[in-house]
């Protein structure tokens, strides 16, 4: 858990009052996707991983790939063979009614940190990135502006990761989630708060500025 004081970056948000990340109104069975996920890990080497860190800190196994349309936009993902060995995520995932565009386990090791960076996901934005928590170790947490995401296994929750977010993991276990794209339309919006992808005007000025200043500071820090 960040603490040292809020980088210049998380300051921009600070008392603004604007919504940065909030469960979504699904949930999953955490148990049965945790049996699901050690079944499929135990299946799968190192070869059907990939690796988003150079230390090996954070992998993934693909559950629905990415795809382009023949209009040259991204179409729904193509599900892998990896899917069918997590029939209650197939099942989740289907009952979202949510366009998706690719799908993911990730796993992020003990103490496992996925340092300050940000991306084009939002709920306001053409896509979005939703979170189902599998295995949510206390103290693990997602910082996303100044306001920090906590949330337990089976409660599936969106950010705007148009801000600066940060990802730490507590030391002692590892943390697995799934990460799902989804077009972001009326049913995908229809899973959460209005406020979440709401006061647009103050959510590009302050995504701009939050930008900007990370830019503008990155070298400086190192957590």
């Amino acid at each position: 858990m960040q603490s040292h004081p809020l980088h210049p970056w998380q300051q921009v948000t600070a008392g603004s009052g604007l919504v940065l990340h909030a469960p979504l109104t699904v949930r999953a069975d955490p148990d049965a996707l945790r049996r699901e996920f050690d079944a499929l890990d135990a299946a799968t080497g190192d070869e059907g991983r990939q690796f988003r860190a150079g230390d090996g800190s954070w992998s993934s196994i693909t559950l629905i790939e990415e795809g382009l349309g023949p209009d040259s936009n991204r179409a729904i993902g193509k599900p892998t063979p990896a899917l069918g060995l997590m029939p209650a995520a197939r099942t989740l995932l289907e009952g979202l009614g949510c366009r998706i565009l690719s799908c993911y386990v990730h796993r992020q090791e003990p103490g496992g940190l996925l340092r300050w960076h940000f991306d084009s996901a939002g709920l306001h934005q053409p896509e979005a990135r939703l979170i189902v928590p599998v295995i949510a170790p206390p103290g693990a947490v997602t910082w996303i502006g100044d306001s920090p995401a906590a949330y337990p296994a089976g409660t599936l929750w969106a950010g705007d990761f148009t801000f600066p977010h940060q990802v730490e993991n507590a030391p002692g276990e590892q943390r697995i989630v799934l990460l799902v794209d989804v077009v972001s339309d009326g049913p995908a919006r229809s899973l959460a708060p209005p406020d979440l992808y709401g006061q647009l005007a103050l959510r590009g000025v302050l995504g701009e500025q939050a930008v900007n200043s990370f830019l503008a500071n990155r070298e400086s820090v190192t957590a």
